[in-house]
């Protein structure tokens, strides 16, 4: 019986792009967690690697769901600005 564990994603690669593209302070977060996958796996602590990758994904997803609610309200708001600016003219 083969009891080996597999390394969990780290997600390094998802939390760049989400710092980048998204929300700048979770896609921090989300880096400092996938970097410690790798520490906490170097270490041999497999249970913490695995909840940091948890972490990781988790804040990945914050970081999205947040510009994508902002995204959601700002064109919400144009649209109602819009039906005001062609209500008044």
């Amino acid at each position: 019986m083969n009891t080996t564990v597999k390394k969990p994603d780290n997600y390094l690669a998802w939390s760049i792009l989400s710092t980048l593209f998204c929300c700048l302070p979770f896609g921090i977060v989300a880096i400092v967690k996938s970097t410690q996958v790798d520490t906490y796996w170097g270490q041999g602590d497999m249970e913490s690697a695995v909840q940091a990758a948890k972490d990781a994904k988790k804040w990945i997803w914050i970081s999205v769901g947040t510009v994508l609610g902002i995204t959601v309200i700002y064109l919400i708001i144009i649209a109602i600005v819009a039906v005001i600016a062609v209500a008044n003219s």
